[in-house]
């Protein structure tokens, strides 16, 4: 007895699409005939108006939805394949069109959940169209059994369906993520250079505004962080920026696997953080510029997040907050610009008290408080829990140490003083 399959037509007159339906349709038309490659054409359009219905942006333009009916068109001409079992052979229900859409799925910026969304849409369409079809077709003694075989087919081509066309979208969104991160790297770093750009087009690739006032931040994490991923270090700074002010925009660029540059458009007149301060992350450092204008402040905030990082990378890590704003250490970022001229001034200006030893290393704090309190042996005795003869004593033995001379400005002193306990010293 012929398969109820074979009954199956369609109600439209079809033109072109007839022409595209590949080794799929020629099967179908081989074993079915005209009909039911008509029929297949019709559901294969409904699914694709539903799914467009559902998500608009797919539809956008005729050929883009032309490219997702010939992907239903398909699924459905192979979903009658395995129905009725043409060929002998098992076929996967995602062909080639269907991996196709997934990876433009990706390519067009959209997400995973889009693709999963437009799937379980779909697929509800083709079960509904083949279980109708059956039900009105097959001989009513075996209608029931059919309709349950039927079911059962769809229920377990689903999985295997849904994990092609999710593979597909992964793979290309990882490769489209790659080329279009490498292309804002690059975009990023010609502006950094001061090299001349196109507004508009510079605008289409970063998706960020360089007219906007912007504050830039970087964030890396260390060897052993389980933070490995830019997705990990985008959430990390997100806490960080709206401590200045919920961002109108951000943009977001990987630098190697375990650095991120950012920008945030910060409206208005930012207010630096009040207390409790800024947020801290384990084996996470986040440095920030402070906020720019335009694309000279673009640059300008981004260069004082890198001086900070330059910072907070040569010291150690005992003594560098997580997160780090340039505000904060604007003085300590200019006395560090250049570490081995830092160094040598340290040296040159403390003389034998820039030494290692712990007693050495309490000289100079004494001095450093000496000279900051305005030479208050009270002040100094009292926040250092001494008493004032064991003030006088230390500060004439670390100005005797250093041969400062009797008389002279303290300045430099208080600046070698100053750069040595950055250095940890």
């Amino acid at each position: 007895m012929p398969h109820w399959a074979v009954q199956l037509t369609g109600k439209r007159a079809h033109g072109p699409e007839l022409e595209w339906l590949g080794p799929d349709g020629g099967r179908v038309r081989g074993a079915l005939g005209d009909g039911a490659v008509g029929w297949a054409v019709e559901v294969g359009n409904d699914i694709a108006e539903r799914i467009t219905a559902d998500i608009p942006q797919l539809g956008e333009g005729v050929s883009n939805f032309n490219a997702i009916r010939r992907a239903t068109t398909s699924t459905v001409l192979r979903a009658l394949t395995l129905v009725c079992d043409l060929g002998g052979q098992h076929i996967s229900l995602a062909g080639a069109e269907v991996v196709d859409i997934a990876r433009d799925f990706a390519r067009r910026g959209m997400e995973l959940d889009d693709l999963l969304r437009s799937i379980r849409v779909g697929y509800a369409v083709l079960a509904a169209a083949l279980l109708d079809s059956a039900s009105a077709l097959a001989p009513r003694a075996e209608t029931t059994a059919e309709v349950r075989r039927i079911s059962v087919l769809l229920f377990e081509e689903l999985d295997e369906f849904t994990r092609a066309a999710a593979a597909a979208f992964l793979d290309e969104q990882s490769t489209w993520s790659a080329s279009i991160s490498a292309a804002r790297l690059d975009l990023v770093e010609a502006i950094l250079r001061g090299d001349d750009f196109d507004s508009e087009h510079t605008e289409q690739i970063l998706g960020y505004s360089l007219d906007s006032q912007h504050l830039a931040v970087i964030a890396w994490t260390d060897e052993t962080s389980r933070h490995t991923t830019g997705h990990d270090l985008r959430n990390v700074i997100k806490p960080v920026l709206r401590r200045w002010a919920p961002p109108t925009s951000t943009l977001i660029v990987p630098v190697g696997s375990r650095s991120i540059w950012a920008w945030a458009a910060i409206p208005g007149t930012p207010h630096p953080p009040q207390a409790p301060g800024l947020p801290e992350f384990e084996a996470t450092h986040i440095v920030l510029g402070q906020p720019g204008t335009g694309p000279n402040g673009f640059r300008q905030s981004h260069a004082e997040a890198r001086a900070v990082e330059r910072v907070v990378r040569s010291l150690s890590s005992s003594t560098t907050a997580s997160t780090t704003a340039h505000e904060d250490i604007d003085l300590e970022v200019l006395l560090l610009s250049d570490l081995e001229a830092a160094r040598r001034f340290v040296e040159r200006h403390l003389g034998r008290l820039a030494g290692t030893d712990p007693r050495l290393s309490e000289l100079r704090t004494t001095l450093r408080h000496y000279l900051d309190l305005d030479h208050s042996l009270a002040k100094v005795a009292q926040i250092e829990h001494v008493s004032r003869n064991t003030v006088t004593y230390r500060v004439n033995q670390a100005m005797t140490l250093c041969a400062h001379p009797a008389g002279a400005p303290t300045t430099k002193l208080r600046v070698a003083l100053t750069i040595s306990s950055l250095l940890g010293h």
